[in-house]
């Protein structure tokens, strides 16, 4: 019984350290997945979901620091761009359409 009351304490505390540890490991993994978004969305042509799915990781992980917010607002401009562009050449493509010439009415 007197074992038992000593081994408590330091089976707990032993199993605090094992929880922060794999927290901090969590963060740590979740920091680099951030960054990792970061350089994706940095490229020429990005792959938006792999930037996405970091984020989210991140996210899940309970970070909350300026370089999660600074992809975020990253993603959010370059899905906002690739809107515009994609807007601009449907009403380009509309432009070029050719029109069926209006029949004149002859007056009398």
């Amino acid at each position: 019984m007197a074992i038992e009351l000593l081994a408590k304490p330091v089976v707990d505390a032993l199993l605090r350290a094992l929880d922060r540890a794999k927290d901090a490991q969590l963060r740590a993994s979740a920091r680099k997945a951030v960054a990792e978004a970061i350089s994706e969305l940095i490229l020429i042509s990005p792959d938006l979901s792999k930037a996405k799915a970091k984020i989210a990781i991140a996210r899940a992980a309970g970070i909350l620091d300026e370089d999660l917010f600074k992809a975020e607002s990253m993603l959010k401009k370059i899905k906002k761009a690739n809107r515009t562009k994609a807007g601009a050449a449907k009403k380009s493509a509309a432009k070029r359409r050719k029109r069926k010439p209006v029949a004149k009415r002859v007056r009398s």
